[in-house]
């Protein structure tokens, strides 16, 4: 049995989460902070039309371990307060250190045990959360050693690639209609776009845009940040992770300047299933919904159980700086 407790804490808005705190324990506690992928996700790792409760499960692994976690519904999301779309990305980093300092304050949390562990963009973000935070550890899952626009760029040349390679009719058809080329085109004129403007949002026909965030992500020097962390790291993503580069799981830690390991988990996808169907942007959305309905890796439970054991369920580390 779990305690589970609602729990509210202050940024410049208010949020709401679900601290777990494992049955019997009573005190001294160590405890993990779920930072979300992009998206207005909650605390669960779902947004509309998409329910991953891959925080949720994680939370309910790291409780099977004895140790606590708070996952919490993003600014704009959920129960939270706040804008998602005039949200930007140091709005998210300051709700993930006020995260750090609301549970801190929990009589059974050991407030010089407290790790976080960041999903996709939550990932990207960890460097910079514990630079004000100061946490005990970090844990990258489906991370980028890079900037959101370097990333994006990335996803439209694995579907220039898929296209220009595709067989049959359909092939022949996309590669006519220059779809490849054209999607590149009109991703590289809004990102120009956005790092030239000041607005906030912008509108592109029916949609609105959340420029600021995106301009955030533009300007932020990710390598600057890991250099200066010092504390323990794992860094694992999937070898079917169209949305990251996989290789980028060794440039985090590699990056680091304290105790790092990285994994890259075969067949695991972006959303932390394991994938039977070849790497593809195209069917992309399709595989998502197909995968929600399976349990999360099993090797990506395994990976994470190793170092958990040996980092925070163990505080003495020996450290050995690179």
């Amino acid at each position: 049995m779990l305690l589970e407790r609602e729990i509210n804490f202050e940024s410049d808005v208010t949020l709401k989460g679900t601290v777990i705190i494992p049955e019997h324990q009573a005190e001294n506690i160590p405890l993990v902070v779920i930072i979300h992928g992009s998206g207005p996700v909650d605390r669960d790792g779902n947004v509309k039309g998409m329910e991953m409760n891959a925080y949720k499960y994680i939370a309910e692994f790291f409780a099977s371990l004895g140790i606590a976690s708070l996952r919490y519904d993003k600014r704009g999301a959920g129960e939270s307060g706040g804008d998602f779309y005039t949200t930007g990305m140091w709005d998210l980093v300051n709700d993930g250190a006020a995260a750090v300092e609301a549970v801190r304050k929990l009589p059974e949390i050991n407030p010089e045990r407290i790790f976080l562990l960041g999903h996709s963009e939550g990932a990207v973000l960890l460097p910079a959360i514990n630079k004000k935070a100061q946490a005990a550890g970090l844990i990258f899952l489906a991370g980028q050693a890079d900037n959101v626009r370097n990333a994006s760029e990335m996803q439209v040349n694995i579907l220039e690639e898929e296209v220009r390679n595709m067989q049959g009719l359909q092939g022949k058809f996309l590669r006519a209609l220059n779809i490849h080329k054209s999607s590149a085109e009109k991703q590289r004129k809004l990102f120009d776009e956005i790092a030239r403007s000041d607005k906030v949002v912008l509108r592109k026909g029916l949609a609105k845009v959340n420029a600021k965030w995106l301009r955030e992500h533009f300007e932020y020097k990710l390598t600057e940040d890991l250099a200066s962390v010092s504390c323990p790291v794992l860094a694992v993503t999937g070898s079917k992770d169209v949305q990251v580069d996989p290789q980028h799981t060794h440039i985090i830690a590699e990056k680091v300047n304290g105790p790092a390991e990285a994994y890259i988990i075969e067949d695991m996808n972006h959303i932390l299933r394991d994938q039977e169907e070849p790497i593809t942007m195209m069917k992309v959305k399709t595989i998502y919904k197909t995968s929600i309905n399976k349990p999360l890796s099993p090797k990506l439970f395994s990976v994470l159980k190793t170092w958990t054991e040996k980092n925070i369920l163990n505080p003495i580390q020996a450290y050995n700086p690179k």
